[in-house]
């Protein structure tokens, strides 16, 4: 399948990523699972029966052929074999790229879902899931995200959980957390057996080695593509064979093997056109075009791209339009048309600057997700404090009219007793409000407060014309410290740097861990010069290494803005969000600031 692009500090960024309806694609894995609840079958129980099955081995235009022809059957069939025409019928607007129609058909089903079986309702919040994603509208994509994993351990159908953990590790893998997406490969395949449900593993495979390629275990990707490849083309489901022949002809061409690599590429060329899905053509092609172009062979390589531009003017993709613009490029360099190489150039940055706001947007929201989750937790923990602390003062008053109707010293004892009682509520209230303010890990204010703090400041700013710079900070390549050294070590150079924080910002700065490896400060009353000073005895701190220390050296990234006119704390973090990711595309462990002058432009690398 596609091949994530994550960013500045993920091994392995040079892999690109196919049409994101693939993922779409996949969210009916276990389709052909879905029967007719009839012990006896309709003749309308065994045409759709027909058409799940040409669903993965048919061509498109099959497929909406028998769609049509048993669509006017639709009164025939009972209300389970409804559902499942019309997951189909989804399945086959997604992959034409009418995304809009298939939303409209899976919100419908959503509207009643009181009505759907327990596996069904999971199977229309995976394909849900998929298809607002692509559709860039994250927060609800994630919000289905979240049921659908709420959702599957309580459901039957070995096969839904499985789709369910598949797509969990579709998301992780698009957006560079790797382990975590081969953990959610595994946990998928480990739900059903291979002979059961062959496509829950051939899915389940191609991702684990997506994954794999992502985080440069490439023995692991070849073995994994290589077993995906048989499995997907047995079955057939012709997507994925066509994805992983794909993924297995990257491999090869990072392992120095380019005849593999092309044999693997024009094979997965004719299995995908024959599929029908485009997009994985058009990354197929562009790939066959890079390894003749190393190999001298333009003018192969130019005919391989020459049916390309239609497709990369369509919806799709962004990091594979990038590419496949940068091969164009590449062709019009060689025929010396420098305005073909100037526009082709420009699109192709365009796209990627596009892919890159695009995986910093899931990436953020899959964040802000687990961090209301664990918000929520503490919440509980205040509600049952605050609920034990006015138990105890009805049990004061109950006290007291003890006290009053029996007086002597047994009321006085209780009495001690239940203030010392009191006392302790009060002191557990004041621990869980803390608690429900500050990192566990380094002891900085959580996301929450952090910006509760900050728009404070920000607002107090904006009032009284005082300077107000924020900075948006990150570990570099942190990843590799969780992987080379362990998780343990990991926690423990984020806890050091959260010490460094406050001692090198002082008690004035609101400092927070955003998540991750993440952090944020906000200044009161400090333009962007001091700033960039108090950053740099922060790097001076942060650099400076005895020979006793057994953590690693880490660097971070900063990018910086300053208020100037910006109505809301949120604008101006945008700002400052973007100078981080400008700082990592600049090569890492730099500090980049938006001017006050011109929050457009102007930025400087320190």
């Amino acid at each position: 399948m596609s091949h994530v692009t994550p960013g500045a500090n993920v091994p392995g960024s040079n892999i690109q990523k196919p049409l994101i309806t693939a993922i779409v694609i996949s969210a009916a894995i276990s389709l052909a699972a879905i029967g007719s609840v009839f012990a006896q079958p309709t003749e309308f129980s065994e045409e759709l029966a027909r058409l799940e099955s040409l669903a993965y081995s048919g061509s498109r235009e099959e497929i909406s052929e028998r769609i049509e022809q048993l669509e006017p059957l639709l009164d025939d069939a009972s209300p389970r074999e409804r559902v499942t025409f019309i997951l189909v019928k989804a399945r086959a607007a997604a992959l034409d790229k009418r995304s809009e129609e298939a939303l409209d058909l899976l919100d419908g089903l959503l509207q009643r879902r009181d009505e759907l079986a327990s596996d069904q309702e999971l199977r229309v919040l995976n394909l849900a899931t998929n298809l607002l994603v692509v559709n860039d509208r994250f927060e609800a994509g994630f919000e289905y995200f979240r049921e659908a994993l709420a959702l599957a351990p309580g459901v039957d159908a070995a096969t839904m959980r499985a789709d369910t953990y598949s797509v969990a590790a579709e998301f992780h893998a698009r957006i560079g957390e790797y382990s975590t997406a081969i953990e959610y490969a595994n946990q998928s395949m480990q739900q059903v057996e291979r002979e059961v449900a062959p496509r829950v593993h051939c899915v389940a495979l191609e991702r684990r080695a997506r994954a794999a390629l992502g985080s440069d275990r490439l023995e692991q990707a070849v073995s994994d593509y290589r077993t995906a490849v048989d499995l997907c083309e047995s079955i057939p489901d012709l997507v994925f064979a066509g994805i992983s022949r794909l993924g297995l002809a990257t491999a090869f061409g990072l392992r120095g093997d380019p005849g593999r690599a092309e044999a693997n590429l024009r094979t997965a060329i004719d299995v995908l056109e024959t599929s029908g899905f485009m997009d994985g053509v058009l990354e197929a092609r562009y790939k066959l075009a890079e390894v003749l172009l190393e190999q001298g062979r333009t003018d192969e390589a130019s005919r391989v791209m020459a049916p390309t531009m239609q497709w990369i003017d369509t919806p799709g993709s962004y990091a594979v339009r990038a590419a496949a613009m940068q091969v164009h490029a590449r062709l019009a360099e060689a025929a010396q048309d420098k305005r073909q190489v100037y526009e082709f150039s420009r699109r192709a940055l365009a796209y990627r600057q596009q892919h890159t706001a695009r995986i910093r947007h899931m990436r953020f929201t899959l964040l802000m997700s687990a961090h209301d989750d664990r918000a929520r937790e503490r919440e509980v923990e205040l509600l049952r404090s605050k609920n034990s602390l006015a138990e105890l003062n009805r049990e004061s008053r109950r006290q007291e009219e003890l006290a009053l109707t029996f007086g002597g010293f047994g009321a006085l004892i209780a009495g001690i007793l239940l203030l010392t009682l009191l006392i302790k509520a009060g002191r557990d209230r004041q621990m869980f409000q803390r608690l429900s303010q500050r990192d566990g890990l380094t002891g900085l204010y959580n996301h929450t407060r952090f910006f509760e703090l900050a728009q404070q400041d920000f607002l107090r700013a904006r009032q009284s014309a005082t300077p107000f710079s924020l900075i948006v900070a990150d570990v570099d390549l942190f990843k590799q410290v969780n992987d080379v050294y362990g998780h343990l070590v990991g926690d423990s150079v984020l806890e050091r740097i959260g010490v460094e924080l406050k001692e090198a910002f002082g008690p004035d700065a609101i400092i927070g861990r955003l998540g991750g490896e993440e952090f944020g400060i906000a200044l009161i009353d400090c333009d962007i010069d001091t700033t960039v000073a108090r950053i740099e005895h922060f790097r001076a701190m942060l650099n400076r290494r005895t020979s006793a220390d057994e953590e690693p050296v880490v660097t971070m990234s900063f990018g910086v803005a300053e208020l100037s006119r910006e109505r809301s704390l949120d604008v101006l973090y945008a700002y400052a969000d973007q100078a981080l990711y400008d700082a990592k595309d600049a090569g890492r462990n730099r500090v980049i600031t938006v001017a006050r002058i011109n929050l457009q432009g102007g930025a400087f690398v320190t």
